[in-house]
């Protein structure tokens, strides 16, 4: 779920510039769709053992910005699915949707960047099913590469979802 600020800072170096009209005015929300973009991490601190993430996110983000042309919000509707491995063992998740919500301070310094709705869904090899869900907050995570488990909310069988992937 890092996504998010490779893709905010893309989007923020695209825009820039503000509508004009008499006087300044805040330019209208400028949306874009993304697809099929993928990304690595290394999970840490939630197994005995590091674990790779490779995931593929689709969606679309939609850009506020103030009258100054500078992006102080944007919103992330996206689908994920991630691969987990580690030990010569991989789960594949189920594709999972979830919304974030960005907001940037007049520095220009991100001060919020809460997901809510699902957080991961994977199939385990005892047939049950790892399904994290709710609100959290990444800036609350500074060190964190890939969150597996909510701030609130419910958090899966971590237990077994190590266990699936222990050697």
């Amino acid at each position: 779920m890092q996504v998010w600020r490779r893709r905010f800072v893309g989007v923020a170096a695209v825009l820039g510039a503000a509508v004009l009209v008499s006087t300044a005015a805040a330019a209208p929300p400028v949306k874009t769709e993304f697809s099929n973009i993928t990304f690595s991490s290394v999970m840490t601190g939630v197994c005995p053992f590091d674990v790779n993430v490779e995931s593929v996110v689709s969606g679309f983000e939609i850009d506020y910005s103030d009258q100054a042309g500078n992006i102080v919000r944007a919103q992330l509707h996206q689908t994920e699915q991630d691969s987990f491995s580690a030990n010569g063992k991989t789960l594949t998740g189920i594709p999972f949707t979830f919304n974030l919500d960005i907001r940037v301070d007049s520095n220009g310094d991100t001060t919020s960047v809460v997901a809510t709705g699902v957080v991961e869904k994977v199939p385990l090899p005892d047939g049950s099913l790892f399904v994290s869900a709710g609100w959290a907050n990444f800036v609350d995570h500074p060190d964190v590469t890939f969150l597996l488990s909510p701030d609130r909310g419910a958090q899966g069988n971590v237990a077994g979802f190590c266990a699936a992937l222990a050697p």
